[in-house]
């Protein structure tokens, strides 16, 4: 029976039999018709009664499975007597009657080989298939973009290279640097399906595939409803009513003493409202150009003939849509920040809706959530910090065994580490808590996507909470097709909020410094002072209401910086440059008239302001990523880089010199040459170890980059 069940979920195309509410297998009308179509009435019947009775397969009994053996057996002797009627046909008109009959007898072996492996195959219990298992190797250099590689992975390999001829390969690396704050220029293709790569790796002849479906890189991200509920059924505002209890209500019994009951009467009750916003969101995409596929390397995902809508090829590229859809999603319920759209303008992922994170401080924005001002946690003092912020919670609350501590698995890792620091050697020392040490009543659960964030959160258990309208609404997918084009879209509803926030106050003097008010407790940061949060392409005024450090992205056009929005007096601001394209500039004038001077800089250069009174900003200082290189020798041409770093400066030589290689240089570092003078410049040739666009002299004010390769080559990764 379990290979009869593997069978037909082969034959309906689906991975698993759907099951109701009470766990018993429920086929769907579709799947019910396309048996009945295939097999008939009799035979569907008597295979949802075997599901019904025996929905593990295991124990069907002998009569009920050769009545179904017998329907399939005979189906396929149908099948092949159809096939051996056309080939018969065929046959005759071309009068080879001596043919015909080999091919008829071979059907005939067919179908009884086909009866004895279906008779054999119902009666085995089916083995469950060995795991595959991979060994990873260390890497003690892990790769991390920097902006300006050449290609994906750090590997000098033709297909990872980051050109125009792979420009799938871009976009790859400019989502992988802009989680890490570094924006670079993603490429769109003039068609969503692009197989210009295919055609110049593969070029014209044929192979031979080894896997019948196309690998994907993408993986699924652990779901967030592993640790919040999901809600459904909730379409705009929903009105949570929260109690407040001012004051002390029990007292001395003084009635003994003639007081009248009035003048006892103390102790209030305020009713607040929290409502709970949702946000609309929205997945739209054109399938175009899907003609090629007739030919090209992917034509076996091609069953429609010459139709111009390949459905089995989008088929496939939804369900690997629906994977990304929903890794979006996970990351924006903790990361997300809602900008509200723009006609006819994409908008971004990220900003579709507010997560976490931004939920915490708006409630902090409004007077809700009073943070602990404990500052910034780092690595070896993680342990102590938790335990002081913790001890700050009342003491009602902290020891009524439902509050929760939640941090990012980074900080979960630190907090361990330090922790066997500082009591490893205790005989009492229990590794790997998940709760903190000194309260072990307040559990700590690590919420993934999380980090780099070293916010910390503290709540009563179930009071965070995932909201939605009506479950599957990103993935049910309208279809359209116009032309020879097909509109795919979705549209649902998203939202992450908390039952119990806070009393809410009209300023944040006015809040009890014992944070008897709250329900929902947290640090004083975010992000961490050093991460930067990229800027809006071509952004005059960037806000600095998310975080105070901002990086700047590629620009289609010259940015000149004229104001800094959202930022408060006496606050903080720190400025970095992270694309040469179009680079953002500031003037030395305007709000920014207090500058030393104008700032004009390279990649990685930072920028340090203050507000002050009259909104104007000063300069606490700057960074120039070459004011920290080393300098090299004068007349240096193979200099010993091994304890030097990893960015030079040249100076002025007294007499002609050309760069031949930097010795001790590490395989696959980035090493950035500086030209610091114009004397008798330093040349680098494109020959030799040096792999070169073309021969650089670094003259002062230029630079640039090189990746040390495995086969001992400096390869040219960018240059300014």
């Amino acid at each position: 029976m379990k290979q009869l069940m593997i069978t037909m979920l082969a034959l309906l195309g689906i991975q698993a039999f759907a099951r109701d509410k009470d766990g018993k297998i429920a086929l769907a009308e579709e799947h019910l018709l396309k048996l009945k179509g295939e097999f008939g009435e009799d035979f569907t019947n008597q295979f949802v009664a075997a599901l019904s009775k025996d929905p593990e397969g295991n124990s069907t009994d002998n009569a009920t499975m050769s009545a179904m053996i017998t329907a399939m057996s005979a189906k396929l002797q149908t099948a092949a007597a159809e096939n051996s009627g056309l080939l018969a046909a065929k046959q005759k008109a071309e009068g080879d009657f001596l043919a015909e009959k080999a091919a008829k007898d071979t059907l005939a072996g067919v179908v009884t080989e086909k009866e004895g492996i279906i008779a054999k195959l119902s009666k085995k219990a089916e083995d469950d298939p060995q795991p595959k298992t991979v060994g990873m190797k260390d890497d003690q250099n892990s790769w991390m973009p920097s902006g300006s590689d050449s290609h994906l992975f750090g590997q000098k390999l033709s297909f990872l290279a980051l050109d125009d001829a792979h420009p799938y390969n871009k976009r790859a690396y400019a989502a992988i640097a802009g989680r890490l704050g570094v924006d670079v220029f993603t490429p769109r293709a003039a068609s969503s399906l692009d197989y210009a790569s295919l055609k110049t790796d593969l070029g014209d002849y044929y192979r031979i595939r080894k896997q019948e479906r196309i690998q994907s890189f993408l993986q699924e991200l652990p779901s967030l409803t592993n640790i919040f509920p999901l809600e459904g059924g909730y379409q705009d505002q929903a009105v949570l009513v929260n109690l407040f209890l001012s004051d002390d209500f029990s007292q001395a019994d003084s009635t003994a003493l003639g007081s009248t009951f009035d003048n006892m009467v103390k102790g209030g009750y305020k009713f607040e409202p929290e409502i709970l916003t949702m946000y609309d969101v929205m997945f739209a995409h054109k399938f175009t150009q899907l003609k090629e596929l007739e030919k090209g390397w992917l034509g076996y995902l091609n069953r429609e003939g010459s139709s111009t809508m390949k459905w089995s090829f989008i088929e496939y590229i939804l369900v690997e849509t629906a994977k990304k859809l929903k890794n979006e999603q996970e990351i924006r319920r903790i990361r997300g920040v809602r900008k509200n759209p723009t006609a006819n303008v994409a908008g971004v992922a990220m900003q579709a809706s507010n997560g976490l994170l931004k939920f915490i401080k708006n409630q902090i924005s409004l007077f809700k959530i009073k943070p602990f001002a404990v500052g910034e946690w780092t690595s070896s003092t993680i342990a102590g910090y938790v335990r002081d912020a913790t001890k700050l919670i009342p003491e009602v609350l902290r020891d009524s065994g439902r509050m929760v501590l939640y941090m990012s698995t980074d900080a979960l890792s630190d907090y361990h580490i330090n922790l066997e620091s500082l009591y490893g050697l205790n005989q009492d020392y229990k590794p790997e808590l998940m709760y903190v040490k000194e309260y072990p009543s307040v559990k700590i659960i690590a919420i993934p996507g999380m980090a780099p964030s070293k916010r910390m959160i503290w709540t009563i258990a179930g009071n965070f909470s995932l909201f939605e309208d009506r479950s599957g609404e990103m993935l049910n997918f309208s279809l359209e097709q116009q032309d020879w084009t097909l509109k795919v879209w979705s549209n649902w509803r998203e939202s992450v909020w908390a039952y119990l926030v806070g009393k809410k106050f009209a300023s944040a003097a006015e809040m009890p410094s014992d944070y008897s008010t709250q329900l929902i407790f947290c640090n004083d940061v975010d992000e961490p002072a050093a991460f930067f949060i990229p800027m809006d392409t071509n952004d005059t005024t960037p806000s600095v209401l998310n975080h105070t450090s901002l990086v700047s992205v590629s620009n289609s056009a010259a940015t000149a910086i004229t104001d800094i929005d959202d930022c408060a007096v006496g606050q903080n601001v720190r400025l970095k440059c992270g694309n040469s394209t179009n680079a953002v500039t500031i003037a030395a004038s305007g709000k920014f008239s207090l500058l030393t001077a104008a700032w004009n800089p390279s990649v990685g250069d930072v920028l340090y302001l203050l507000k002050r009174s009259d909104g104007k900003f000063i300069e606490l200082s700057r960074d120039t990523v070459s004011s920290s290189a080393v300098a090299l020798a004068a007349n240096a041409t193979a200099p010993d880089v091994a304890t030097l770093g990893y960015n030079f400066i040249t100076v002025a030589n007294s007499a002609a010199t050309a760069l031949t290689t930097l010795t001790n240089a590490v395989t696959g570092k980035v090493y950035t040459l500086y030209g610091g003078s114009s004397t008798n410049a330093t040349t680098i040739a494109n020959a030799g170890n040096f792999v070169l666009t073309a021969a650089m002299t670094l003259s002062a004010g230029t630079w640039i980059q090189l990746q040390k390769s495995a086969d001992a080559k400096f390869y040219e990764i960018n240059r300014g």
